[in-house]
């Protein structure tokens, strides 16, 4: 799981992958290979929390995404 662009193409980078095959969207899962998923969030940030960019309900939403993809 990655918070926040930043985290998700310094991620990929990390990883060998262009990160024009995976861009960052909220909630999304990315298989860079097999066995090997990327789960993207916003950032917790005061700022994205405050203007409801990123809200409780869609926080606990990609957790509960990352616990039924992975079993």
């Amino acid at each position: 799981l990655v918070l926040g662009r930043i985290a998700h193409d310094s991620t990929l980078r990390a990883l060998g992958v262009k990160l024009s095959q995976f861009p960052f969207t909220h909630g999304a899962r990315h298989e860079v290979r097999p066995g090997l998923s990327v789960f993207d969030s916003y950032h917790c940030s005061r700022y994205n929390t405050n203007t409801g960019v990123l809200t409780p309900k869609m926080f606990r939403d990609v957790f509960a995404r990352v616990r039924r993809d992975l079993g």
